[in-house]
């Protein structure tokens, strides 16, 4: 029996609205399944940034694990506090007892240190419990430093033995223990498991690396939770991208969907999520960036925030003497992936021509939007700062939305519902060609080998902006690409010139495709990455009468 206290104690915010499902995670959740099922001990570790759905994965899995025939399991969760190893100790203790599972651990009332808790974890895991310990970066540094090397002894003699049961009377095998950890601090995540020195390197029989959610569960949340006009999504993903935990937030707002314009739409939920004194979200971009950044770290991300875009050289004036920047950098961009690295489209006889942006969605928002509106809320009239916080946004979506159709072009591709199949697309920031004839930027350039087939992209907040003027210098900047050296490839290949914006009214598309573009929408892309359920004329999404103007 999965002994599920302890989860209602250690992850109240389980608790709410009954509509909210688990979403996405197919790959991830079937592989933890496999490992559950099996009958021989194991040891992972799940590792991925703050609210990004560590947690919900684990209780999704012994749910469903619960309910297989002949897969009952006992279940331990507990989450390290940021405290010493007494304290570590209590909390062990007190899982123990709500989980009912005070049998298993000797002298329970006795354990009062680290040594305690790694023997009660080792006990555990012998008996058939799957013990999961959260928030296990805390051992990397601190006074809970000692605990891998602890439980380097437990997880060895538990391998050894295979878990350490012994035959059932019917003679069959009991079902296997094991040992789960999550972090969310990556790099010292890695650091505990992938550091040949660490006392844990090379023990795990899995590991898990979570990301943001892709697009084809954004679309089903934002179907699902009420979001399903393609600007209403476009906003939420901009103020979240793909973190499960700000999208639960969201979910359990009531009353939303009675709202008819996009403005007071996007108003009350800035408020409600952000700007009000009791907005959940109110100081999480400070908590993110407290909690997962150093000083180093910091100082660069805001450097960011403040320019945008910044070269290397930029950023070593914002740090003292530059002290450590590259390794900074290597761990903001490869460990955290909230900064990206772009190198230019065109070669450069220049050295450190690469330019860095901050790249995760929420993260960006927070910089350059909300955390400026939460300082001004705790002073001024909420709708005050929602009417100037709105221009921002809008801005903010429309350089969110290249992103999103890169990104749902790519994802489309790849699970091969797409309208054009990617070879690869052009990466980097667009600079001066050498010898070229003016500036060029182009949003999209994805290309098909096999079919030698080049799509042109050009995107928009809105189908109103893509205009004859526009329309023009995105012919202009396509024949300048096609004269470089970099483009020259594709000057005989068949072309497409695709107008991207969130949605298409049907008149405006007719009119556009009979000039020869092609119009790509959200909800085109809604029914690309669909399950082949059948969506309805519009993708399963509401799309409004007022398109294209500022009420959407």
């Amino acid at each position: 029996m999965v002994a599920f206290a302890a989860i209602r104690i250690i992850f109240p915010f389980m608790a709410g609205s009954n509509d909210w499902g688990f979403y996405g995670r197919r790959e991830e959740l079937g592989r933890l399944l496999e490992i559950l099922r099996g009958r021989r001990w194991f040891f992972g570790a799940i590792r991925g940034r703050r609210r990004i759905g560590k947690t919900a994965l684990v209780q999704q899995a012994l749910t469903m694990l619960e309910q297989d025939e002949g897969s009952e399991r006992n279940v331990l969760f507990f989450q390290l506090p940021d405290s010493d190893p007494a304290d570590v100790a209590a909390v062990f203790r007190r899982a123990v007892r709500d989980a009912e599972l005070q049998d298993s651990v000797r002298d329970l009332d006795g354990l009062r240190d680290l040594p305690g808790v790694a023997a009660g974890v080792g006990s555990l895991c012998a008996t058939g419990v799957v013990v999961a310990i959260d928030e296990f970066q805390l051992c990397h540094r601190g006074p809970l430093a000692g605990l891998p090397s602890l439980l380097q002894a437990q997880v060895d003699r538990l391998q050894e033995n295979d878990g350490g049961l012994q035959e059932n009377n019917d003679g069959g095998q009991g079902s296997r223990g094991g040992l789960i950890v999550l972090g969310s601090v990556q790099t010292e995540m890695e650091a505990l498991f992938e550091d040949r020195r660490a006392p844990l390197f090379g023990r795990t029989t899995f590991s898990l690396a979570l990301g943001p959610w892709d697009l084809r569960t954004i679309f089903e949340v934002c179907e699902t939770h009420g979001a399903n006009e393609p600007l209403r999504c476009l906003t939420l993903w901009t103020l979240f991208g793909g973190v499960p935990r700000y999208w639960r937030h969201f979910a359990g707002m009531d009353g939303l969907g009675a709202i008819a314009e996009w403005s007071d739409w996007a108003a009350e939920v800035c408020a409600r999520l952000f700007l009000r004194s009791d907005a959940p979200l109110r100081d999480e971009g400070d908590t993110l960036l407290g909690r997962e950044l150093r000083r180093g770290n910091l100082a660069i991300v805001r450097t960011l925030a403040e320019r945008r875009v910044c070269s290397h050289a930029q950023l070593r004036q914002s740090l003292p003497a530059g002290n450590g920047l590259g390794r900074y950098l290597k761990t903001l961009v490869q460990d955290l992936r909230l900064v990206e690295k772009e190198l230019p489209v065109f070669a450069s006889d220049r050295s450190g021509d690469a330019r860095y942006l901050v790249a995760d969605p929420f993260l960006r928002a927070w910089l350059a939007a909300l955390q400026p509106a939460c300082q001004r809320a705790r002073t001024a009239p909420v709708p005050v700062v929602t009417a100037r916080l709105l221009p921002q946004l809008r801005t903010l979506e429309g350089l969110a939305f290249e992103r999103m159709v890169r990104e749902a072009t790519k994802e489309a591709s790849r699970t091969g519902g797409g309208d054009f199949p990617v070879t690869d697309l052009v990466r980097g920031y667009w600079n001066h060609p050498r010898g070229g004839d003016g500036s060029i930027e182009i949003d999209l350039v994805a290309w098909n080998e096999d079919g030698q087939r080049v799509r042109f992209g050009s995107c928009k907040r809105s189908e109103a902006q893509h205009d004859r003027t526009s329309r023009r210098h995105f012919r202009r900047h396509v024949e300048r690409f096609l004269s470089t050296r970099a483009g020259n490839r594709f000057r005989t290949w068949a072309r497409e010139f695709a107008l991207f914006a969130p949605v298409f009214s049907p008149h405006r598309r007719s009119e556009l495709e009979e000039g020869g573009w092609l119009c790509r929408d959200l909800t085109d892309f809604r029914r690309m990455l669909g399950d082949n359920e059948p969506l309805g004329p519009n993708g399963g999404w509401k799309v409004s009468e007022k398109i294209g103007g500022e009420g959407q």
